[in-house]
């Protein structure tokens, strides 16, 4: 836990609405099972589903839900970078071996922030942590294991729609046609939760 009392806060009420997404996508039963952390860092509830996923950044945060099989998200604030060219370059190359969707540059600051979150949700759907990827594919170490592609190329990697600060990725062994986001509504948050049962 962070020091700093406003990241406290905005860690806390992630954890909050994951509780109150998790309820809703799996039903009251949910209420009171603990959080387990597997071995690679991926959160769950125990066996089976609702599987999910939550990162954060910035004042916002992201939860993934699904009924069907685990998946990794990742969220990242819009921000200059400092990193080398090569160190650039290099997640630039890692993330289009894994999801070779429109091309990126190294040049621009968001296009490796998309790159960033494309790796970071295979990661998590992997259920292996960003340090055995980056290593994997020659972003940290320098050199490419041979076979880098390994499970995370078998994985559907997609961006998702998030406001204009934000990129995001979600990550998983099949995607559905169209992943939907949606605002936690913390204007009405009592009829969000009647919605449980819908």
């Amino acid at each position: 836990m962070s020091p700093d009392r406003e990241r406290r806060r905005l860690w806390r009420d992630a954890r909050i609405a994951t509780r109150i997404v998790l309820e809703r996508a799996g039903g009251v039963g949910l209420r009171n099972i603990d959080f387990a952390i597997a071995a690679g860092g991926r959160p769950g509830l125990g066996p089976g589903d609702p599987y999910f996923n939550v990162s954060h950044s910035g004042d916002v945060a992201l939860v993934a839900v699904s009924k069907e099989m685990p998946m990794g998200v990742d969220l990242e604030k819009k921000r200059t970078l400092t990193m080398s060219d090569d160190r650039r370059r290099r997640i630039i190359a890692a993330a289009e071996r894994l999801a070779p969707q429109p091309p990126l540059s190294a040049d621009s600051a968001g296009d490796v922030l998309i790159a960033w979150v494309r790796l970071e949700a295979a990661a998590k759907a992997r259920g292996t942590g960003i340090g055995q990827l980056l290593t994997e594919h020659g972003v940290i170490g320098g050199k490419r294991e041979d076979g880098a592609q390994g499970s995370a190329r078998t994985l559907e990697i997609r961006n998702l729609a998030v406001p204009d600060d934000y990129v995001a990725a979600v990550a998983a062994a099949r995607l559905p046609e169209k992943i939907a986001v949606h605002s936690f509504p913390t204007d009405n948050l009592l009829e969000f939760i009647a919605g449980a049962s819908s």
